[in-house]
This record gives C-alpha cells, structure tokens and sequence, in this order.
C-alpha cells in the first residue's frame, strides 16, 4: 500500500482507526482519502484497506 506517497507494508485487513495509530496520529486532527475519495471519519473503524490502495493523510495545523 502507498501512505502519502511512501510504499508501507501493513496486514491485509487494517483498518484506518489502526493505520493512524501506528502512525501515532489523532483522527480528530486529520483527514483521510484512500483512492482519491475522503473517507468519513464514521467509517475509519469499518474500513479494510488494501495492498493496493493509495492512502494519503493530510494534518490540520493551527495558527492565529
């Protein structure tokens, strides 16, 4: 699978929930696209992804 551009190898079966804590991110602080489609955040604990699947996460950053 490719993560932000990078090939991972991850189990067949994770889920985003257990992608983003491998990769010690908040679900609350980012968004997910698996394929080119944002993914609801509803669905990151149903969600299988694939070997083949193109993940890329993007972080929200706040200022003032």
């Amino acid at each position: 699978m490719i993560v932000n551009g990078k090939k991972t190898s991850l189990p067949n079966g994770t889920t985003i929930t257990k992608l983003l804590q491998e990769l010690k991110l908040d679900s609350d602080h980012v968004v997910v696209e698996v394929n080119m489609n944002i993914i609801p955040k509803g669905q990151y604990e149903q969600l299988m992804l694939d070997e083949r699947d193109q993940v890329e996460i993007v972080g929200f950053i706040g200022g003032g």
